[in-house]
């Protein structure tokens, strides 16, 4: 299945994601199906792979895993711009059988607003990645934003509510999610048109974590990007001091400052393509 996980920002979605990939890493059951089926293909002609891996789960975020009596599992890296069937164009990933893969921020990489190019070969291989057992979910604030042909693939979750559980020190030790699955895109427009208060649409669960999911990712692991490029600046704010004539001053340039409309910020479509 493709799984849209969707909440308001701050209130567990990738963190939900998480867990379930926790999950996933220490199925047993399922990364044997997959181990299974890469020795098949090794005996029918896949002389190259030389790896097998432990677990079926990746991400285009880092996660660890634990589990008791468990080594710790990594996540495999992937680019969700490389996901698809082979072409002449991107390079795709080699995907595993019964792979789970875990997107954050899906929003970037199936952009609705970006529908008409998307390409033939991804598009495809969503509309057909159940014939490779694989399940893929996607977290993003909006499900409107994902492009509309996954969305009609999808099921969906939100995330009502998240309690984080501490102990009586002030340590993480669980946390709880309240969600309602909705089973398919006919059922989330109905959900939507209704303010999402037609019950007939959903199905409540709470679905607990008895560990410190925070632990097995990094929360901040965009942080970086609010700062890039401005390694060599000053942070633009004016430190003089405040007299009647600076403070107008300050004031009148600021609201000059708010009306600029930066060059280059809209461009020919060319230019984007471009680059």
């Amino acid at each position: 299945m493709i799984t849209i996980i969707f909440a308001p920002p701050r209130t567990g979605k990738t963190c939900f994601l998480t867990h379930i990939a926790v999950e996933t890493m220490f199925d047993r059951e399922r990364n044997r199906l997959m181990q299974n089926e890469l020795y098949s293909k090794i005996e029918n002609g896949f002389i190259n792979i030389k790896t097998i891996p432990i677990h079926c789960v990746s991400a285009n975020y880092d996660i660890l895993g634990f589990k008791f009596r468990y080594s710790p599992r990594l996540s495999r890296r992937i680019n969700p711009y490389r996901l698809g069937f082979y072409n002449k164009f991107v390079k795709t990933h080699f995907n595993l059988p019964y792979e789970c893969i875990c997107i954050t921020e899906a929003q970037k990489y199936l952009n609705s607003r970006m529908s008409i190019y998307f390409p033939d070969w991804q598009s495809r291989w969503y509309e057909q990645h159940g014939h490779n057992n694989l399940d893929i979910y996607l977290d993003t604030q909006r499900p409107m934003l994902i492009d509309i042909n996954i969305r009609e693939l999808a099921q969906f979750i939100e995330i009502v509510k998240l309690d984080i559980n501490k102990d009586k020190y002030g340590k993480i030790i669980g946390l709880t999610w309240k969600i309602r699955k909705i089973d398919n895109s006919s059922l989330f427009d109905r959900y939507l048109a209704s303010g999402k208060k037609n019950k007939d649409c959903y199905t409540e669960e709470i679905v607990t974590a008895d560990y410190n999911v925070f632990n097995c990712y990094s929360s901040q692991s965009c942080k970086p990007k609010f700062y890039d490029g401005h390694m060599e600046e000053d942070i633009d704010y004016n430190q003089s001091t405040l007299t009647e004539e600076t403070i107008d001053s300050y004031v009148k340039s600021l609201l000059e400052f708010d009306d600029e409309l930066p060059e280059n910020f809209y461009q020919p479509k060319s230019l984007k393509e471009k680059k």
